[in-house]
Formats: C-alpha cells, structure tokens, sequence
C-alpha cells in the first residue's frame, strides 16, 4: 500500500518534473523541473525525497488515448528502473494522460503568461498526476 507524503516524476525526454504532497495527501504541489540530460537526476529525486520526507514515488505513466503503452512509455519505465537503484523507495505508476493539458490550463487560468506557464508546466503536470495517485486511492479506500 503507497505511504504519504510522496514524490511525484513527471519523467519527459528533456525534464522531469517533480511534486510533493503533505503526509495526509491534501496538497499537492509543483516545486522543481530536473533536466534528464544530467546523469545526476536520479540522485537529485532521492535528495529531494528525502528532504520532503517522502515514503512513495508516483511516477507519471505515459499512455495513449487508447490506454496502450508506446515508445514513451517503455522510456519512462527504463527511467524508472534507473531510479530504483539510487532511490529505494516503493514506486507507483500513474496514468498521465491529460496532465499537461490539465497543467496547462491551470497556469493560465492563474492568469500567467506564456513563458511562466512554460517554466512550469512540468512541475504543475507532475502535481496533476499526485492528486489523481491520491484520488485513485481514496476511491479504493486505501
């Protein structure tokens, strides 16, 4: 069974975003864009799980409207094999479809423009994809 507080992966080609939520999974929030291009990525996930005193990692799990999984899907999971090894914490995937439109429309609901919006779409995502984790598990009861 997942453990709060947890840390969420937006894992792209180019950046990973990461979230945070409090222990009793009532809010989620954006807080750091890594780039995928450091090799020191996953190093910097298990630092900043640790500083937020995080039990669980949720990582956003790339699907297809159709619900299949593609090349992008077999990367994020390659990704996340990677981080096992420097971060031994329980992962989750989670389907991400529709969490950067969701991210998206978000930001600029706050009114931010185009380039704000831009630096933190993929902070914004990976709070998206907690809080359906954490939604997913209250309809569970867990």
């Amino acid at each position: 069974m997942a453990e709060l507080p947890a840390l969420a992966l937006d894992i792209g080609m180019k950046r990973i975003g990461v979230a945070v939520c409090d222990r009793l999974g009532l809010a989620c929030r954006g807080i750091r864009c890594l780039h995928r291009n450091d090799r020191a990525w996953p190093k910097q996930v298990q630092q900043l799980a640790s500083e937020y005193g995080s039990r669980t990692l949720v990582i956003g799990l790339p699907r297809n409207m159709d619900g299949s999984e593609g090349k992008q899907a077999d990367d994020c999971r390659q990704a996340a094999r990677e981080l096992a090894i420097h971060c031994p914490l329980p992962q989750y995937f989670q389907d991400e479809r529709l969490s950067t439109w969701t991210a998206r429309e978000r930001l600029f609901g706050q009114g931010l423009n185009e380039k704000k919006v831009r630096e933190r779409l993929d902070q914004t995502a990976a709070a998206v994809i907690l809080e359906d984790f954490i939604a997913g598990l209250q309809r569970h009861g867990r």
